[in-house]
């Protein structure tokens, strides 16, 4: 019988082996294994909230060229606008936290969205890198208009309550602008809302409208047919110095602004340590021509760490939910 048992030893530990060869075969097929690979091994999805040609959208044409260089993938642009915003962020938010959806992000969706309306995600639910841009808010007339200045206009409100002004949607970060210089100039300007700043830089200079509350000017800040009467900044943009902040003129307005990439939260921090790094070599070897494509489309490079983009995106927040709850907008 000892022989015998003897015998089946060899049989045994080649068993043993082929069931061993097998379950590595299987572990290295299978899906567990799969999430190891090399990130990235195929493109990835950037989502855009807004339109085609949109300065959101060709703000990330800029970085997404030269973030690709380094990160060995292309981003590939997936446009999901509507809702100012919030049907790309509800989309980005739910998408697989893999590394291969990845939102650009901005105040109106991520911030100003989740306050105004019933959304199913919530600022939280992103986990933000640094910014690279931001667009600037500011107050648009014609070129030839009877205002010279924002004390001219104003003076004329005040003569007049009602003044239709276009932005770019209702509780958007235009129309919160419109109340915040409402409530400090003390003056009734009423939101004509459209669908984009485009459209409303159309109304303006066809006549239709006389002024604008927006962010960006649809190219016509450069062909000179528009006039800024101030932006919502904390100083005077470069390349503009002749734009007054609302600030410096008596109005405590400063409007948060940042485009930043975000992942959905619950994607490995070696994901998001991967595309931040790739997003910061880039802006280290392509610095200057990532400022200059910025402001060819009307945006202003801002290269801030992702711990400084998460501070503009909570004191937006507060600025945001405060006014909601004065204007009784607040989501219930």
């Amino acid at each position: 019988m000892k022989k015998e048992i003897a015998k089946g030893k060899p049989f045994s530990a080649c068993l043993f082996l082929c069931l061993l060869a097998f379950l590595l075969g299987w572990t290295h097929s299978s899906p567990g294994w799969a999430a190891e690979e090399p990130y990235p091994n195929r493109p990835v999805n950037m989502i855009i909230s807004y339109a085609p040609a949109s300065a959101t959208d060709l703000g990330s044409k800029v970085m997404a060229e030269r973030i690709s260089e380094f990160l060995g993938q292309p981003l590939i642009s997936v446009y999901k606008p509507g809702g100012g915003g919030s049907l790309g962020a509800a989309y980005a938010a739910k998408a697989k936290p893999d590394g291969y959806t990845v939102l650009l992000a901005s105040a109106t969706p991520l911030i100003i969205s989740p306050i105004v309306k019933k959304m199913d995600y919530k600022m939280e639910d992103f986990i933000l890198l640094g910014s690279y841009g931001m667009v600037p808010m500011w107050v648009v007339v014609k070129k030839d208009a009877r205002w010279k200045t924002l004390r001219d206009f104003i003076d004329e409100v005040k003569k007049n309550p009602g003044f239709k002004t276009g932005t770019y949607g209702k509780l958007t970060a235009a129309d919160f602008l419109l109340e915040l210089l409402n409530k400090y100039a003390g003056i009734k300007l009423v939101n004509l809302p459209f669908k984009s700043s485009g459209e409303a830089i159309t109304a303006l200079l066809g006549g239709h409208i006389e002024v604008c509350i927006l962010s960006g000017a649809a190219g016509h800040l450069d062909a000179g047919t528009v006039r800024i009467l101030a932006a919502a900044e904390e100083e005077r943009l470069a390349g503009l110095p002749d734009i007054p902040t609302f600030k410096e003129l008596g109005y405590p307005i400063v409007v948060p602004t940042a485009y930043a990439f975000a992942f959905p939260k619950g994607t490995p921090q070696a994901v998001v340590d991967r595309f931040a790094d790739a997003q910061k070599k880039a802006i280290e070897k392509y610095r200057k021509e990532i400022t200059e494509g910025l402001r060819k489309v009307e945006q202003w490079a801002s290269f801030r760490s992702a711990e400084d983009t998460r501070k503009i995106y909570q004191e937006g927040y507060k600025l945001y939910f405060k006014l909601a709850q004065e204007l009784g907008a607040v989501a219930k």
